[in-house]
């Protein structure tokens, strides 16, 4: 672990100067566009990023990226770059800058090289560094900072299924909190697989109660300078969650076609 840990902080070094990590993603996005259009999602481990952001991605035409995603099949791939990955994700700690770097890079150049020109960032940037690099190559228009109760986001993170087959990702966890003077109900039904994931579904390594504890506060420390960040520019969004996807998707779109950038939009 120590070998690994101490590569990484290796490579994160190379990348230290704001303007050397700049440039490395100046590079992957525009090699085919100029100034993309970025929406970003923000929000900790469990809130739902992966399923709003694919559904609002498609309602808005936008390319929709997944950095946890990425990662994930770069840890599957066996290579050295994967195997490194998941010795750190596994401790519930962020990974460096470079290695996220590094898979991000690759997606973006491939999109880019299509002729895309609007994305849909889902969990990156994770650090104020990365966002103050991505705010230099991309018109990034919103920070959406989706917020669960805490309680809720470690039920929902032991709760999450993948199928190792066709890639879907479930969630079995069945929530229900009655209302309280200062919170809202929320009921959150499970999203259950098909019969035919049900012999493929598997269990992320990192999604038990202690790792997932750690993730959240590991999450919280990071997240709050990215926040400031996103508000100080006029572009940070909260929204909280309270129910399930048929209740909150419908909310969700009407939140975000009611931004400035989306009226303008219409109006052109």
């Amino acid at each position: 672990m120590a070998g690994v840990l101490r590569t990484a902080c290796r490579a994160a070094a190379a990348f230290t100067s704001r303007g050397a990590f700049a440039q490395q993603l100046r590079q992957a996005f525009t090699s085919a566009v100029e100034a993309p259009t970025v929406w970003v999602f923000l929000g900790p481990p469990g809130v739902g990023k992966g399923t709003y952001s694919v559904r609002v991605a498609k309602a808005f035409g936008m390319d929709h990226i997944a950095a946890g995603d990425l990662v994930r099949a770069e840890m599957k791939s066996g290579s050295q770059l994967g195997a490194e990955m998941k010795s750190i994700v596994d401790t519930g700690a962020l990974l460096p800058d470079a290695l996220i770097l590094k898979v991000m890079r690759e997606r973006m150049r491939l999109s880019s090289s299509r002729g895309i020109t609007s994305f849909l960032l889902d969990g990156f940037p994770r650090t104020a560094e990365q966002a103050d690099a991505l705010e230099e190559i991309g018109n990034v228009q919103l920070a959406l900072n989706l917020s669960l109760r805490q309680e809720i986001l470690v039920e929902k993170c032991m709760g999450r299924r993948i199928c190792k087959k066709c890639g879907s990702n479930y969630n079995i966890a069945d929530i229900y909190l009655p209302a309280t003077a200062d919170q809202p109900e929320i009921v959150m039904p499970p999203l259950d697989p098909p019969t035919a994931c049900l012999p493929h579904l598997e269990q992320r390594s990192d999604d038990n109660e202690p790792t997932i504890r750690r993730r959240l506060e590991v999450y919280h420390a990071a997240a709050r300078p990215v926040e400031e960040f996103y508000a100080a520019r006029g572009t940070l969004v909260d929204f909280e969650i309270t129910g399930g996807i048929p209740e909150t998707l419908p909310r969700l779109l009407e939140v975000l076609k009611g931004l400035p950038s989306q009226q303008e939009a219409a109006v052109a």
